[in-house]
Parts: structure tokens; sequence; C-alpha cells
């Protein structure tokens, strides 16, 4: 007699065997009609169709064949399963890049989240994505351990030509970076000056992490502290934790103001 396990792999085990009960869950049909929709053999067919019936999970109708309510709640109960493997294939490596101890949230909120690497091919690619992203709201918040001129210039251009609203909390090391750049300390200068901009240095940030309206970005790094990519979330529980991290850290940290930039 079959067991679970053997059943799940009846159709784990072949590509032509899902085609064929996907087919059949659409609606009843042939075996020239199933024929015409996946390509493979009669009696490839042939033994799919058998092995299906042998679990009661379709039944012949005269010529064609339809899926039975068992059938299909196995074919969902599959399918699911299936997209959430392919959502865990697809984060298993990020996931490594994140910080376990700063992820007080079940991974599994993350299956619909954008992924955006580092590709050796164009570096470029994460940071254009990265501008879109805080250009794609109102308001951005976040806190941060790593900063760009691009990304400085970035956010002066949207709220010192823009009106978008920015409260960031920044490390130290990114404030020294600023200030180390002629350009970019001039730009960070002047969103300071701008009723919409709030920057808050914290000593204790964990890792870098973004909101725009209800989206959530969050910066991967390897162990090494190199950037290896981000994701960008919709999911209001994702957002609720990177508003708790923004929250704490900068309850922790000191407000910038224009004197800090110029020394007094």
């Amino acid at each position: 007699m079959n067991t679970p396990f053997d059943d799940i792999a009846f159709l784990a085990n072949s590509e032509n065997r899902v085609a064929i009960f996907g087919a059949l869950v659409e609606n009843p049909k042939s075996r020239s009609e199933i024929r015409d929709q996946v390509d493979t053999s009669g009696a490839t067919i042939t033994r799919v169709l058998r092995g299906l019936e042998d679990r009661n999970w379709i039944t012949s109708v005269g010529q064609a064949y339809a899926v039975t309510p068992l059938g299909e709640w196995v074919y969902d109960e599959f399918t699911h399963l299936v997209a959430e493997m392919e959502a865990v294939h697809r984060l298993r490596e990020p996931i490594q890049w994140l910080p376990d101890d700063q992820l007080t949230f079940d991974v599994q909120r993350l299956r619909d989240a954008e992924l955006i690497l580092v590709e050796e091919s164009d570096v470029t690619r994460f940071l254009r994505r990265v501008r879109d992203f805080q250009a794609s709201g109102d308001q951005i918040r976040g806190v941060t351990r790593s900063v760009s001129p691009d990304m400085v210039e970035n956010q002066w251009e949207l709220a010192v030509h823009g009106e978008t609203h920015i409260d960031f909390v920044i490390s130290p090391e990114v404030l020294d970076v600023v200030l180390g750049h002629q350009t970019a300390c001039q730009q960070f200068n002047e969103m300071l000056d701008q009723p919409n901009v709030r920057f808050t240095v914290c000593e204790d940030i964990p890792m870098s992490v973004g909101i725009v309206d209800g989206k959530v970005g969050i910066n991967l790094t390897d162990d090494q502290g190199v950037l290896k990519g981000g994701l960008i979330s919709e999911d209001e529980t994702v957002r609720e934790w990177a508003l708790a991290l923004f929250e704490h850290c900068r309850k922790n940290g000191r407000d910038v103001e224009s004197r800090d930039i110029r020394g007094e």
C-alpha cells in the first residue's frame, strides 16, 4: 500500500505527472487533448493516468478524464508546497546574510520579498534600485551603517528639491564618511536646514534597514560586512519590525545639527 511519502514522490519525481495532473485540474480532457497540451509520449500519458487513477485522484468519464474532489485537494496542497519550496530555494542564501538575533519575525514573511543581488557584471544595479526605492514614496525612515555619496545626493534631491520627508538614524562611521566627502558634506548640511529632514546618530545600529511608506528595504551583508544585496518587502509584520528597530535606534541616539557639520 502506498504511503503518504510515496504519493508525494509520485508527483515530485516527474514534471510530466504534475503537468498532466494540472491539465486535468483545469477541465476534463481526452488523451489526445492531454497530448496536445503536454509535450510527452502517449505511453507516458498512459502510465501517468493509470497512476493518478490508482490513487483515486482522477476518474474516467467516457473518453475523457476528470479530477476527483480528492484529486483537487491533493493538487492544491502539492502546488502550495512547491510554491513554498520555491520561495525557500530563492531565499536560501540571502537568509544567511541576515543577523539571526535581529529577526524577531517569522522568515516566511519574506517569501514574497523582492531580491536584488549585487552583481559583478553590474555593480551599480543595486544602487539604482535603492535610488528608485527611496524615490517611490513620500516618507523615508530607517537606520544605516553604510553610505555612499550617491545615496546622499539621492536623498538631497528628494528632500531639498522635492518634498520627501527623511528621518534617518546613522552610525558615527556614516557621519565620518559624509564629513570626509566635500560634496556629500555640503548636501548633508543643506538637508539639515530643511524642516522635512532629521538625522540622528546612534552608536549601536545592528543592520541597515529603510522604510519608504509601506515598503521595507533590508540590506544583506556577509560575515565580513560585504554588501551582497537587499530585500524589499511589503509585508505588514516586516514593516512593524522595521519601525520598531528604527524607533529603538533613534531613541538611543542624538540628533545631528548643522553645527556638528561646521565643527562648532
